[in-house]
């Protein structure tokens, strides 16, 4: 419980201060408007992929019990699926967040960038 609450602190020390910072918007560029926007929207996603990619473990096993039918085999499949789908969602998160300031234009590694279903 100490490590989390250490990591999630030391993930509010990093991204907390980035969104406070503003910059008067009247002598920035169009370019530089739009780099300011990708680097906070994949920071954003960053984090929430971070935060809830352990989601993707009830999630894998509600999905997977539905389309067999089989509860017990949706138990099993669907944690081990939900596993490995939440290492790599929130891998991908933590990703997204060393790297938000570079090359901002890429695609989100993961999809659908928030679990939302």
């Amino acid at each position: 419980m100490k490590r989390v609450f250490g990591i999630i602190l030391m993930l509010l020390i990093i991204a907390g201060p980035v969104t406070l910072l503003h910059a008067d918007e009247s002598t920035l560029s169009d370019e530089q408007i739009l780099y300011r926007q990708q680097v906070g929207d994949k920071a954003a996603r960053g984090v929430n992929n971070v935060l809830f990619g352990w989601t993707e473990l009830p999630k894998r096993v509600v999905d997977i019990t539905k389309e067999s039918n089989n509860p017990i085999w949706g138990l099993f499949a669907g944690t081990f699926q939900g596993i490995l789908k939440a290492m790599a969602r929130t891998a991908s998160g933590v990703g997204d967040i060393l790297t938000a300031p570079i090359a901002p234009d890429k695609p989100a590694f993961v999809n659908p960038d928030i679990n939302v279903e």
